[in-house]
This record gives structure tokens, sequence and C-alpha cells, in this order.
């Protein structure tokens, strides 16, 4: 495959025309993972569909032999997609330059983002005015990247972070829940955001997403009480909640998510907090046993990394016998509780579902007719942009409620 390399100006004058066909490379940092190669898979599946897209798609990772090994194992297309050397945690902002040169859009879904300070990939894409999203789950560095908010407008880039399945379209499902709530009741009448996620096994997302787990048992879950920020620990106050058809009533117990910072903030709630569970039942409490771990290595993002691959045989057999499937569900509320709007989305496989909200948001912001220059959370984005990226989240659902 032959990169498309697209001078700024060009660029500029094709996402201006909405008519007009959207030529160009899309570079996914982490593509040889199994969500940056779903997220690939569905930018393909989106341009096959489209008259108007025509997108080359470039994964970038640290070496050829974990892109080989992605084509190897199906994660990625054994044609029409090129290699991009690139390492996003090697402090050296020259290469990441020349891993993005002549691309127009950079999708990042290099995790685990735990432990990140530096969103020294949207700083370069900013630099070469490259549109940009992400799927970070960590908050500080999230909020790192807000900081770089006029330097997104001066540049004219759009950029959209912490987006995905959860955090992502969870925080539009927040959103959603709370205007359909203030319609009935009153403005500025939502008083809690409660996020309810649950996914069977690893979702087929892999070892990433175990060792992400692992990271979060060391990270004190953020919630919102009363308009403050209140930190409390992680894999505590489990509550029973109802998944609706197909998923029926799981435990789940607090973790740390972004959504919870952002839409709280954003969208003016003095309450919200967020849970997680998993099936089988007793990996639930090898997650809370596992707290008893010492904090700085459960933190160590390369031990657990190894420990999830360590782990992988039984991942694969576990994720067999229970299936792959992610449920949302987000209860917006009033203070005395007596209104509440539910909205739920359910997936029967996290792995396809991730890489088709991911790849939403990234054509989302791609054709510029919602999303304005700055950085953006979720929460934050248009009503128009909204109802889009919710449509999009429909397909393949085996429960949908918004």
């Amino acid at each position: 495959a032959v990169r498309v390399r697209v001078p700024l100006l060009l660029l500029a004058a094709v996402t201006a025309l909405p008519s007009c066909t959207y030529a160009l490379n899309v570079l996914v940092a982490g593509g040889s993972g199994r969500v940056g190669g779903s997220t690939l898979r569905w930018l393909q599946k989106y341009s096959s569909r489209d008259p108007k897209l025509d997108l080359t798609v470039s994964v970038g990772c640290r070496t050829k032999g974990s892109f080989d090994a992605a084509i190897r194992n199906g994660v990625v297309p054994s044609s029409g997609v090129e290699f991009v050397p690139m390492d996003l945690d090697g402090g050296d902002d020259e290469q990441l330059v020349n891993a993005i040169d002549g691309c127009g859009l950079v999708v990042n879904t290099a995790g685990p983002f735990q432990g990140r300070r530096d969103p020294a990939l949207l700083r370069c894409c900013i630099a070469k005015r490259i549109p940009y999203v992400d799927v970070c789950d960590e908050y500080e560095l999230a909020v790192e990247s807000k900081k770089l908010m006029d330097e997104a407008k001066a540049a004219e880039v759009a950029a959209v972070v912490s987006c995905g399945i959860w955090p992502g379209i969870s925080a539009l499902m927040a959103a959603e829940a709370k205007a359909k709530l203030e319609a009935k009741t009153g403005e500025g009448t939502c008083d809690t955001l409660d996020f309810s996620f649950f996914t069977a096994g690893t979702g087929n997302a892999g070892p990433t997403i175990v060792s992400a787990t692992f990271l979060l048992l060391a990270t004190p879950a953020l919630t919102y009480l009363r308009g403050q920020p209140v930190e409390k620990e992680p894999w505590t106050e489990k509550r029973d909640v109802d998944f609706g058809p197909g998923v029926g009533i799981k435990p789940i117990w607090l973790l740390d998510n972004p959504d919870v910072p952002t839409t709280a903030t954003t969208l003016g709630v003095p309450n919200a907090s967020s849970r997680f569970g998993t099936d089988p039942l007793p990996w639930n409490y090898l997650f809370g046993a596992m707290k008893a771990i010492p904090r700085s290595l459960l933190y160590n993002k390369e031990a657990m990394q190894n420990f999830a691959l360590f782990s992988e045989p039984i991942i694969r057999l576990v994720d067999k016998l229970v299936g792959a499937t992610n449920a949302m569900r987000v209860d917006a509320k009033t203070k005395d509780g007596k209104q509440a709007v539910t909205t739920r989305i359910v997936h029967p496989d996290l792995e396809d579902c991730v890489g088709l909200a991911t790849a939403a948001f990234a054509i989302e912001v791609l054709k510029g007719e919602t999303v304005e220059p700055g950085i953006w959370f979720p929460s934050e984005m248009s009503i128009e942009a909204r109802t889009n990226l919710l449509e999009a989240a429909r397909e393949n659902t085996i429960n949908y409620l918004v």
C-alpha cells in the first residue's frame, strides 16, 4: 500500500466541503492490538459503505514483529495496510512527527494509557494540523490533553479524547439521559449519573484489557459527591444491576472511569460514579483479592502486561466459555430519586463494538461538520454529533434503549 500524502491546504479544502470525497490516510496508533485492529477494520468498513469516503489505513506500532504477528492472528488484514514504526512512550516527538507526516487523521488506540501524563501524539498532531481521536481511559492524561485547547483552536484542529465504547459512547448515553430527564423535570434537575458496565470475560479484547483492569485496581475510583471529587477504594460498594434482556442482573463494583469526572464537570451533574463487573463470577473476586498486591506492583505497566500475556491461554479458554458480551447502562436521576431515565446498549462482542465506536468517532471528526476545532470530551459534543454517534452504536446491538 502507498501512503497518501495530503498537503495541508488541500486537506483544509477537503474538510470544508461536505459534498466532496474524503481521500486520505488514517493512521491507527496501536493498530496491531485488539482494539486498534478492530478500529482499523471498522474504518475500512465505513469507507467501503460511503462513496464519499476513500480511506487508506496504516498501522502504527513499535516493531515490525508486532505488525506481522497481528496479520498472522487476523487482527490486521494481510493486504492494503502499511506498517508505520512509532513509540508513544519513547519521549521522541520527532519520530512521532515523522510517523504522522502526510496523514489526514490519527486514531490513538495504543493503551494501556494508565501512568501516562504527556499527550505527545496529540501535541504532534496539533503541530501538523491533523485531526485526532483517542480511547484514553486515564483521566489525568485526558486533562493534560485538554490543556492544549488554545493551541488546537489556533491550528484549527479538531480532537476528541476519551472516546470509544466506554469511555466514549457511554458519556453520550449520559448526556442523552440527562437531556431526556430534564425535558420532563426541568433544566438543572439531574442530580446523579450512575454508570454501570459488564463484560463477559475480556470481551475478546485480549490481555490488554486484563492488564488495564489490573492497573485500575491500583487507582482510586474517582467519584463525584455534591459537586466535589471524592476518591474511593476501587472494587468496593457492590451493586446488583439489571442490564436488560440478554444479560440480566449482574454484580458490579466501583472502578475508575473518566466518564465520571468528564460528565460531572461538563454536564453540571453533582453526583456521579461508575461500576464494572465481569463473568465468570469468580473473576470478580479474583480482582478483589488482587488489591492485596502492593500498589507499586499493580501499577507496574510492564509487569501487569507480562502477567496478562502469561495468562492468555486461560483468558482465551474462559472467553470461549462465557462469550464476549459488552453491556452498558447509564441512569440519570433527580435528587429525590423519584424521576429517572435509563439508557442501555448491549453488544455481543466488546472487541467488535469498541472498534465500531472508535471508528465512528473518527469519521465524525474527519467530516468536520459537527465537531469544531478544539479538544473535546464526548459529553461536550454537539447534539447532532451525539445523535449520529448513538445511532452508529446501535449497529449489531442485542439490546438498545436510548
